[in-house]
């Protein structure tokens, strides 16, 4: 989650790729790391991780470069080990990694990359400005919250079942941003459905 926070931070970094003009070659990029699983080419994949990593190198997150890869690694290793447990480790498994890597990194790319000014602008005509806007600041939230119970003691280790004080507590957090969302919403002038 920290990862997201720093992408969403790093959007009012003021660098060449930043520029408006360059979103649409983001997008494209981002919706080529989508359809490359139709495609399904090693060096495909390939050619749109550099080409995200680049960008990205370019707008100087480096720390999200290097982060992104320590989150992805983990998960990926451990999908290794369960394929290898059961059997069923094949080229068509190490395909599915490269492909959930290049949206990853193709998602952080955008995220990082294209100003919040830019991004509430586009959204404005779908109305989920207000949306993405809220989003920063409940994810600053919930890792505070996070933050306060690993304080207070609370460690979940390696015991799934301990986690549902933090859903429950996300769930809270959820409803009353929601309720403040909405009351915003209502005093702007936007009716109910």
């Amino acid at each position: 989650m920290s990862l997201l926070i720093k992408a969403l931070k790093h959007q009012e970094v003021d660098s060449f790729v930043h520029r408006e003009d360059l979103f649409l070659l983001k997008i494209f990029l981002l919706l080529l790391s989508y359809i490359s699983i139709i495609i399904n080419s090693h060096t495909f994949y390939l050619a749109l991780i550099i080409s995200s990593v680049l960008i990205m190198l370019a707008g100087r997150a480096y720390k999200i470069v290097f982060e992104s890869i320590g989150v992805y690694a983990p998960v990926a290793f451990l999908i290794y080990l369960i394929n290898l447990a059961f059997n069923t480790v094949s080229l068509r498994m190490f395909a599915i990694l490269i492909y959930g890597y290049t949206v990853f990194v193709g998602m952080l790319m955008i995220v990082s990359t294209t100003p919040r000014k830019q991004f509430l602008r586009i959204l404005e005509k779908l109305r989920l400005d207000v949306v993405f806007f809220m989003t920063l600041s409940i994810l600053e939230e919930f890792n505070e919250m996070l933050n306060s119970k690993r304080a207070r003691g609370w460690d979940a280790g390696l015991n799934v079942l301990k986690y549902y004080v933090i859903i429950v507590d996300a769930i809270k957090l959820s409803i009353v941003r929601l309720r403040n969302v909405e009351d915003s919403l209502l005093a702007r002038g936007v009716e109910r459905f």
